[in-house]
């Protein structure tokens, strides 16, 4: 039998496939707009990637128009037009100018939409604060991600939007190339066929599909090395449903990587330890890079990701674990390991790693490389430079910031292993600035939409940490004027 020939179950103005901010945003606003909307979501809860999100990106936002200038000297809030051409010039010119305009013409509106739903934000700041080419666009509010997440939902609801969980999206039925709904599958098993007049892909893209990432991405060999720090379930289930209707796979491939110890979720102090500008080598047991690229996660996130087995470990003796304790973190990720925040956990977990072999002690780089697997010879010969360097103030290596030169001297030595993760995808389905899935000729597909991390159009192949909460904000913004554009488009 035919989808066509399936019996409708029920019937909307508009399906929206996945929960998470792109997936709310898009149905709250067509059902303020009188639209009948439904939420799919094969996940027992709803949530999606954002409940981890910290900040959202905005230009010209009323936080920032209260503020005036940022809390930090000779700092200034971006403009629009600031926004759109870091944007544009980070991605190579790769990103589509007219999903650009809508990130930095509609993400104002997220802050005053979570305000109106009693959101507080405490500063609007930058992610790294060490790092000199952020824009102040991260505006963090009280409960991060998910509690914005938890007052959206309330929202939807509200709003009179219908939230089936547990009853994932299989496929779109098409009539005549127009998407006329989806065939989706209840939590009993039962096969649903749910007619609409537009469908909103918000299924967060395909970075926990390992094989999708492999063929996508531009690091293929080491697709399956990597491990995920976020347990979401964005598996490509809205790129399936896009490709069967002819969408095009111009703008796939952009994979956003943090560097974590592996097996650690990104709030580990081991993890935090591994993050640091310490030393790294990879299983050659050489350096490889100047660990400063760890003031972006996004960056060293792709250099790891070109190692061997997208394998690193970051090697430190006792007196830097000491430091990270006592003195604190040299470099911040976000509120998950906050800048100058003490790493007093690091030693309990740094134990507790090695008694199960996740990570390596030993009084001699020579017995720590033979723990790792490594070559001894290669690894001393690898530190005794490095501590050289450390020692002069100078790396002719790489280059690496003298304030960053900490030498590795002081028994006993630690080898964490760190590995690249991919957090998400953010290269996904072509769309233009309605958000409409396109097709290789640029046509929109009559009743599809791509929102938030399911839609290209941002980045080249590397995610702009130069924007902070830049994905946030996209998710936020994209669904609005997608569920927008839908509720125009049915209204006439």
């Amino acid at each position: 039998m035919s989808d066509t020939s399936l019996p409708i179950d029920a019937e909307y103005d508009v399906v929206v496939i996945g929960s998470g901010a792109s997936g709310k945003s898009a149905a709250l606003a067509a059902a303020q707009g009188g639209l009948t909307v439904a939420i799919l979501e094969k996940l027992p809860e709803t949530g999606g990637t954002s409940v981890y999100a910290e900040g959202t990106a905005a230009f010209e936002s009323s936080e920032q128009k209260a503020r005036g200038v940022p809390d930090a000297p000779g700092a200034h809030f971006p403009t629009k037009e600031e926004g759109f051409r870091r944007y544009t010039d980070y991605s190579h010119h790769r990103a589509n100018p007219d999903v650009v305009r809508v990130q930095v013409e509609n993400t104002a509106e997220t802050i005053d939409l979570y305000t109106s739903l009693g959101i507080t934000y405490t500063d609007v700041s930058i992610y790294a604060y060490d790092q000199p080419y952020e824009l102040y666009t991260f505006h963090r509010p009280e409960g991060l991600g998910a509690r914005c997440q938890e007052v959206l939902l309330t929202a939807v609801e509200d709003a009179g939007v219908e939230i089936f969980t547990s009853t994932p999206a299989k496929r779109l039925v098409i009539e005549d190339g127009a998407i006329t709904g989806v065939v989706a599958e209840d939590s009993d098993g039962k096969t649903l066929r749910i007619a609409a007049k537009a469908v909103v892909l918000a299924s967060g893209g395909f970075g926990n599909n390992p094989d999708l990432v492999a063929k996508y991405s531009w690091f293929p060999r080491t697709a399956h090395a990597m491990y995920q720090c976020v347990p979401t379930a964005n598996t490509g289930d809205g790129l399936a449903m896009a490709l069967q209707a002819g969408a095009d796979t111009e703008a796939l491939g952009t994979v956003m990587i943090a560097a974590c110890a592996r097996e650690k979720m990104l709030t580990s102090h081991s993890s935090g330890a591994g993050s640091q500008p310490v030393l790294w080598v990879n299983k050659t047991a050489r350096r490889f890079a100047s660990e400063e690229v760890a003031m972006s996660f996004a960056d060293s996130g792709n250099t790891m990701a070109k190692q061997p087995d997208a394998t690193v470990y970051a090697i430190i003796d006792q007196a830097t674990v000491t430091h990270l304790m006592v003195e604190g973190s040299d470099i911040g990720l976000g509120d998950f390991i906050p800048f100058h925040a003490k790493l007093d956990h690091l030693q309990a977990e740094l134990d507790e790693d090695v008694a199960i072999g996740r990570a390596w002690k030993a009084d001699t780089i020579d017995d720590l490389a033979r723990e790792v697997g490594l070559d001894p010879e290669v690894l001393t010969a690898t530190v005794e430079e490095y501590n050289t360097a450390c020692d002069k103030g100078e790396d002719p290596l790489f280059f690496k910031p003298a304030r960053f030169l900490r030498p590795v001297s002081t028994a006993p030595f630690y080898a964490i292993n760190m590995a690249a993760s991919v957090l998400v995808s953010c290269g996904g389905i072509r769309v233009n600035g309605n958000l409409q899935v396109v097709d290789r000729d640029y046509t929109p597909i009559p009743g599809l939409y791509a929102v938030g991390m399911e839609a290209s159009g941002l980045f080249g192949d590397t995610y702009n940490l130069d924007v902070p909460g830049t994905a946030n904000g996209f998710s936020h913004a994209s669904g609005r004027v997608a569920g927008r554009h839908v509720v125009a488009t049915l209204k006439g």
